[in-house]
């Protein structure tokens, strides 16, 4: 089994937020319900998840999702101190997956394939990517970052399955990656002078990739393929609030 960390403590208000007059984006209210209880369903409906963990403003969250989850932590200043309030919180040795709060969209079935994947290869920290095909096939509207590589177009996800110990033995460079998920191109730099010029001339390979990030983290990981594009909806700007919603009102 593992455990469940969900990431809700954004303090700064952008558009979003100001538009939909609330302070968090996790309330932000689809259907009559915050965005963050749908995703705390999915993964109370998978079949791999044992307790769930929310670092988010406790007082707003707790009405909602209280009743639901292992326990609320009040947030810190940082993505990365949010993450290490709720790393803190669970044992060092147990399995991880950490999520955004801003993915409404998230299945239960497509959580459990993505461990299922993690487990089979054996990694200690895993990523979610998918084609651009698959996802304008069922979301033609949306739009989102992509990158160019040797095998195709692919886009990452807003989950990601790691144990612990990479991250306390890794904080800066996680961080540092977290921060660039939205560019490519500084992630690239990170990964040295062979992996940009082979990233600026699309010949870069995903094992390429995973062997370099293996090297440079000390711990196996994977770039896990899967087939659920709504690990990759995730909620940045009024448009996207559009699609989750129609998205959302459909499936009642």
């Amino acid at each position: 089994m593992y455990n469940a960390l969900i990431l809700a403590g954004t303090k700064k208000k952008g558009p979003l937020e100001i538009a939909e007059n609330v302070d968090n984006k996790a309330l932000i209210m689809i259907d009559s319900r915050p965005m963050i209880d749908y995703i705390v369903d999915a993964l109370n409906n998978s079949e791999n998840i044992d307790k769930i963990l929310v670092v988010g403003p406790k007082n707003e969250l707790h009405p909602y999702v209280g009743k639901k989850v292992e326990e609320i932590l009040c947030p810190g200043d940082s993505i990365l101190e949010n993450m290490e309030i709720g790393l803190n919180y669970f044992n060092s040795t147990d399995n991880l997956l950490l999520l955004t709060s801003d993915i409404p969209l998230i299945a239960p079935e497509a959580i459990d394939e993505f461990l299922s994947i993690c487990t089979k290869r054996k990694a200690c920290i895993g990523y979610p990517i998918i084609t651009k095909e698959n996802i304008i096939k069922k979301y033609p509207e949306t739009e989102r970052t992509y990158v160019k590589m040797k095998e195709g177009v692919f886009c990452g996800g807003n989950i990601v399955f790691f144990k612990p110990e990479v991250f306390f033995q890794n904080k800066e460079l996680i961080q540092e990656i977290f921060n660039n998920r939205k560019d490519n191109w500084k992630n690239a730099k990170i990964l040295g002078l062979k992996f940009i010029l082979k990233f600026l001339f699309k010949t870069l390979t995903i094992e390429e990739a995973e062997k370099r990030v293996t090297d440079m983290l000390g711990y196996n990981s994977v770039a896990v393929m899967v087939s659920y594009p709504e690990i990759m909806i995730d909620l940045d700007k009024l448009s996207d609030l559009k699609l989750i919603r129609n998205c959302l009102e459909r499936q009642r």
